[in-house]
């Protein structure tokens, strides 16, 4: 098939192209930005497109896919980002119908890829493509609340328990039994002398496949 590659990052648009051509797709164009993607899809209509979620400030992969579809109503969307969840973004706006979402360290091989692509061409393929890791691409990832993901991300960058009650609209000890619901949505693990918020951040930052190099699950309250 005819496929379009969107991502930012130099070396992974370079290799992204080459497993395309591997796998014996005719990759149209490389882009690097959202503007440049909507017009390689333009000029060349392609099949499907394989974009990133995170352009930085300004409109997300989101963005783009909801641009290509307006452009394009049957291209195929595989949106192939670290994020298990596009709302550690802060992005809440949903994909585009059909649209596939592919964890990158769920791509263990290339047949991984070729498969996303062709669900995303072709959503009732699902049933007969076995090499799709199914947790990781169609979306059918735990269950959070828009406020619980806001919730988490704030406590990841840092905000205190006031702030967060600020910006939330909401009172102080609600955000602390917020954080108790995460920690149990989460499958956190809390013992003596474990900050909650400490454990919330990591998850945060594992989730977004991006851990910290260094974070305590027993900093000081």
């Amino acid at each position: 098939m005819q496929v379009l590659v969107v991502e930012d990052d130099d070396f992974t648009r370079m290799l992204l192209g080459s497993t395309l051509r591997e796998l014996g797709h005719d990759v149209v164009a490389e882009s690097a930005t959202i503007a440049d993607g909507l017009e390689a899809a333009r000029l060349n209509r392609p099949d499907a497109a394989v974009i990133d979620l995170d352009f930085g400030r300004g409109p997300s992969g989101i963005d783009l896919a909801h641009g290509l579809r307006r452009l394009l109503p049957r291209i195929g969307i595989v949106m192939l980002t670290g994020y298990v969840e596009p709302r550690l973004l802060g992005h809440t706006r949903p994909l585009p119908s059909a649209a596939v979402y592919l964890v990158k360290r769920s791509v263990r091989d290339q047949s991984v890829l070729d498969a996303a692509l062709t669900i995303a061409i072709d959503p009732a393929a699902a049933r007969h493509v076995e090499a799709l890791p199914v947790a990781a691409s169609l979306g059918r990832r735990r269950r959070l609340s828009d406020g619980q993901v806001e919730i988490m991300r704030l406590v990841a960058e840092g905000c205190s328990n006031a702030e967060i009650a600020h910006r939330r609209h909401l009172s102080e000890p609600a955000v602390v039994k917020a954080i108790a619901r995460l920690c149990q949505q989460l499958d956190i693990q809390t013992g003596p002398g474990a900050n909650q918020r400490v454990l919330v951040a990591q998850s945060y930052f594992r989730l977004a496949g991006t851990p910290p190099s260094e974070a305590s699950p027993h900093a000081e309250q």
